[in-house]
């Protein structure tokens, strides 16, 4: 049973470090694509309207 629970944290720890390894070579490339675009919002015709009569 001790044997069997070592293997397990073993292949766990095995996991966790590739994951470690894929996170890093992803998130830390120069060419970060995490980038977000900027959009901006134009008001509709009849909001207009409503800000010249007033």
């Amino acid at each position: 049973m001790l044997k069997g629970l070592l293997v397990c944290f073993a292949v766990l720890f095995a996991q966790l470090a590739v994951l470690h390894v894929i996170d890093v070579r992803l998130y830390n490339s120069p060419q970060d694509a995490r980038n977000t675009a900027v959009t901006t919002v134009t008001p509709h015709k009849d909001e207009d309207d409503k800000d010249l009569k007033s």
